[in-house]
């Protein structure tokens, strides 16, 4: 793959990265409004999910254009961070972790914990690393 197909590919997924970041952000709000609506709090959880998944492979996608070979959502992470693509490691790979057990179990108490955990902790990194492609895309 050429270096021109990577950079677009970074780019392309970014656009669907943003497009799910302002799903998350309406699914945050809403939340707000109703906080104990169980729908709201099951697609506030989908579109995180949606919103992480988009977010390591962007990630992944410009490291790659970048020179840098990473598979793997926690060796991205890892990269992220040691390229400041990223500010909190750590955060990532919370939120690693909390999707994987988000997609393989549902418990009502562990649902609710990942809602906090989304709005008080991740939509912040995740906007963080929005306004950093952003930037990037101008250039």
């Amino acid at each position: 793959m050429t270096s021109y197909n990577q950079d677009i590919r970074w780019k392309q997924r970014f656009e669907n990265l943003q497009a799910a970041h302002r799903t998350l952000k309406q699914s945050v709000e809403a939340n707000s409004k109703t906080p104990n609506n169980m729908l709201i709090q099951m697609a506030l959880i989908k579109s995180f999910e949606m919103t992480f998944e988009l977010s390591w492979k962007t990630m992944k996608d410009y490291l790659v254009y970048n020179g840098i070979d990473v598979k793997l959502p926690r060796d991205v992470i890892k990269q992220a961070f040691a390229n400041e693509l990223i500010a909190d490691g750590q955060v990532w790979i919370d939120m690693l972790e909390e999707r994987n057990l988000m997609a393989h179990t549902y418990d009502e108490a562990q649902a609710l914990k990942a809602v906090e955990h989304i709005c008080n902790r991740y939509l912040d990194c995740m906007e963080e690393l929005s306004q950093f492609f952003k930037q990037k895309n101008a250039l």
